[in-house]
């Protein structure tokens, strides 16, 4: 609904960006929409770049031909600034469930947000709590595609938000450089009020790309900033990645020591996201230690959610046994989960391990395929970790088929590789 002369100037900005939006979206250039308003094409970038309001004939026109309205009912919006804050404040004390309450309450009136003078920072803090908890949307990808191209509407804030959550997207989706891009940029438009949440999942990123060093600083600088306005779950979550990076190390008993310490606050404060991380990781342990009789211990005390490393170790306990037909079930179960099955990495990685435990599924070539599928994958996504467990897997296959030049070959990229990540 159009009410021209109520509209300060920095809202009839956003006018030109819903324009803008809209008319990117639906293919159409300045002059094709020019063309179909009878309007100056120029006069229209002008008005979507915010240079001039064109008079309110001009602006219904245009609306009309796009199928837009505008709204601006003051009692749901003039309050959308303390909607946005409280959101946002109990995502940074990892507090979901109240988020979910307000976003699920806000999302009954979406369609007005999304054509109104608080678009940007709807989508902004919609899209922050669905990637933040990793919950599956399927207009995502097409939100934010579409939004990254009127970009330059943003206000800095407001870009270092979008900045954090395509980073955030990466991470989700385990393409660790490419976080780590999103998160520099947004770090460089610096706001004390956000960058130490950007930071604790910088950690993240630079933690997988085997980056301990640095992420060890950021996350004990982090730490301590949490601990000061009481964030302790936050502050734990930081700990997970720096016992990580020792357990990756192999210091296993500062590991445990870090992992054991978390979860008595876990259990203390119940607190479930932090006593699965930590019965999964000591779980993790024990097989490495080669500690058999304790690992079931903590795995039957964890819940899988999105953790691969849940499902490899229950692969594992299968594979100890020798149970050939509990391994093809627990792969026909576990293909079975959209995640997964949708997930390339992960599913490659449930097929390997099907592969090497059951040697009807043993299939040479199509193993030799998927090894390399998957060091590809971890080179582009800059995965330190399944680089190196996917390459010495593959080269203890080409030891056993005596194909040594392949072996010679990977064994030399497996050292350039890590001798680049230390440049």
């Amino acid at each position: 609904m159009l009410a021209i002369d109520s509209y300060e100037k920095e809202n009839l900005k956003v006018l030109g960006l819903l324009v803008r939006y809209r008319r990117v979206n639906l293919g159409l250039s300045l002059r094709d929409l020019g063309e179909l308003t009878n309007i100056s094409h120029t006069l229209i970038s002008n008005f979507e770049r915010g240079v001039m309001i064109p008079h309110y004939e001009t602006i219904k026109d245009i609306f009309e031909v796009l199928k837009l309205e505008f709204y601006d009912h003051h009692l749901i919006l003039d309050d959308f600034s303390n909607v946005y804050n409280k959101v946002f404040k109990h995502l940074l004390y990892h507090e979901y469930e109240e988020a979910a309450e307000i976003i699920y309450e806000i999302e009954k009136d979406r369609h007005i947000y999304e054509n109104s003078r608080e678009v940007i920072n709807f989508t902004v803090i919609r899209c922050l709590f669905y990637i933040l908890t990793n919950t599956f949307i399927n207009e995502k990808d097409k939100v934010l595609n579409e939004y990254e191209v009127v970009l330059e509407f943003f206000t800095d804030n407001q870009k270092q938000m979008f900045y954090f959550i395509k980073g955030l997207d990466k991470l989700n989706q385990e393409f660790y450089k490419e976080a780590m891009d999103y998160f520099k940029k947004a770090l460089h438009i610096g706001n004390s009020d956000v960058d130490l949440l950007i930071n604790e999942y910088y950690v993240i990123a630079l933690s997988k790309s085997n980056m301990f060093i640095v992420s060890r600083d950021i996350a004990r600088d982090c730490i301590v900033a949490y601990e000061q306005q009481t964030n302790y779950i936050r502050a734990m979550l930081l700990r997970t990645r720096i016992a990580n990076d020792l357990m990756r190390i192999k210091k296993y008993d500062e590991a445990k020591k870090i992992y054991n310490y978390i979860y008595n606050f876990s259990i203390k404060y119940n607190i479930k996201d932090l006593e699965n991380i930590c019965n999964t990781r000591l779980s993790y342990i024990a097989l490495l230690q080669n500690e058999y009789d304790i690992i079931e211990k903590y795995l039957d005390k964890a819940t899988p959610g999105n953790d691969t490393l849940y499902y490899y170790m229950k692969f594992d306990i299968m594979a100890r046994k020798k149970d050939k037909e509990g391994i093809i079930k627990l792969y026909n179960k576990y293909m079975q989960i959209d995640w997964i099955k949708n997930h390339r990495k992960t599913s490659n990685f449930f097929k390997l391990i099907l592969m090497r435990n059951c040697e009807e599924y043993m299939d040479k070539k199509e193993y030799e395929r998927i090894h390399l599928e998957q060091i590809d994958i971890a080179i582009r996504s800059d995965d330190a970790e399944m680089f190196e467990v996917t390459t010495k897997f593959l080269m203890k296959f080409y030891k056993s088929e005596r194909q040594y030049k392949k072996g010679f070959l990977l064994s030399e990229k497996f050292l350039q590789y890590f001798l680049l990540e230390q440049l």
